[in-house]
């Protein structure tokens, strides 16, 4: 129980944000459950077992995932060989999700260290996690321009700047101190670079004290709108992930 403590603290200390990407799970108990997931890594680098590691890590909500392999397994740490694009996106979130046919869930782990230069990741604090991007149908980007956003129907009027938006919903930030209950409906505004959208909207639910998610009802035009906004979006993050390679 300590160590899983340990690694729900550690992960909660992290800019990346992974707990909002995943729920750890425990099979057996924390201490089994890790020397379970090394002793399959093991298996791999020896190739008793099939090599189909995958591991996922997000930038700005893009999902970046790429083969890996288990180069040695000592006392705990894990070293893997990752795609540069992989060690970019680790050296943000300090963690990674590690995903086999292998496993019986998804795997998460604590980034130790990286040797960037060398594409080599250090791992550690193994624990099994249920990856709720799994679960997930469109892609969801975060917006790093300030592109301004409001809710609105016959009682409440409430402004503020996207969050994060994908083909089927978008999360508004918005002043503290806004109220709104769950599953109000109203309309949706968004002010995009080429195009205001006014679209009918849902409040799925609050995140912390001033972030909104809300379901959106599309049609063809703001389906293309929003796509053409969205790829963007993934071109500047890769840019940005790119640049972090170097």
């Amino acid at each position: 129980m300590e160590q899983g403590i340990c690694l729900l603290n550690f992960i909660r200390e992290q800019d990346g944000g992974m707990l909002e990407h995943c729920k750890l799970l425990t099979v057996e108990d924390v201490h089994k459950d890790e020397a379970a997931i090394i002793s399959v890594l093991s298996a791999i680098m020896d190739n008793r077992l099939q090599n189909d590691i995958k591991l996922l890590n997000y930038y700005r909500e893009l999902p970046v995932s790429f083969a890996a392999s288990v180069v040695a397994v000592d006392r705990g740490v894990v070293e893997m060989k990752v795609h540069e694009m992989q060690i970019a996106s680790m050296l943000v979130q300090k963690a990674t999700f590690i995903r086999s046919i292998h496993f019986p869930h998804g795997v998460i782990a604590n980034v130790l260290r990286i040797r960037k230069q060398r594409c080599l990741a250090y791992l550690t604090q193994f624990s099994y996690a249920r990856i709720h991007a799994d679960q997930r149908i469109y892609v969801r980007v975060k917006v790093s321009d300030k592109i301004d956003a409001a809710f609105h129907n016959e009682q409440h009027l409430v402004r503020g700047r996207i969050e994060d938006i994908s083909f089927s919903g978008v999360a508004i930030k918005t002043p503290k101190g806004s109220i709104l209950e769950e599953n109000i409906k109203g309309m949706v505004s968004i002010c995009l670079p080429d195009a205001k959208l006014e679209l009918p909207g849902k409040l799925l639910k609050k995140q912390g004290e001033d972030v909104y998610v809300f379901e959106l009802e599309i049609d063809t035009k703001s389906e293309k709108i929003i796509s053409q906004f969205i790829f963007q979006q993934q071109s500047q993050i890769i840019r940005e992930l790119k640049d972090l390679c170097g």
